[in-house]
Order: structure tokens, then sequence, then C-alpha cells
């Protein structure tokens, strides 16, 4: 089975409550975590698995393609 390609999450920060439901469940690191206590959504995923957005209550989570990064010259 091919590694997923990374991505970036987004949440919908109106419809959040903050429930800590996708950060319970997100197999990275514990320093995978946003200033306001849900999954990080400033730098790639590359486990790319999508539980959070499989748990999240108010499907408030999705996703988005992350930038490859820049090959060295």
């Amino acid at each position: 089975m091919p590694k997923p390609a990374p991505v970036i999450f987004d949440i919908g920060w109106n419809a959040c409550i903050n429930c800590g439901a996708c950060v319970a469940v997100c197999p990275q690191e514990a320093g995978f975590i946003s200033p306001f206590d849900t999954i990080a959504t400033d730098r790639p995923c590359d486990i790319a698995c999508m539980i959070c957005e499989d748990i999240c209550p108010v499907t408030t989570i999705t996703h988005r393609p992350a930038e490859p990064a820049a090959q060295p010259a």
C-alpha cells in the first residue's frame, strides 16, 4: 500500500466546538496541536490517515494537499 501524500488540515473555526476529539485520536507526535487545542493547521501531516476528519462531531475538519517540499538545486 503506497504512503499517502502529505496534507494540510483546515478547521472551520466558527463550527469547531473545541471538543478535543481530533487530538485524542491523532497518531501524530504530541506536538501536532494548534494553539486552539485542535490538530495542527499550520504544518503538513505526513501520516494523512484522516481519522480526525472522521471523528469530528461537527464535520468541520477538511484537508488539502500539502505543497511539495522544494528540491535543492
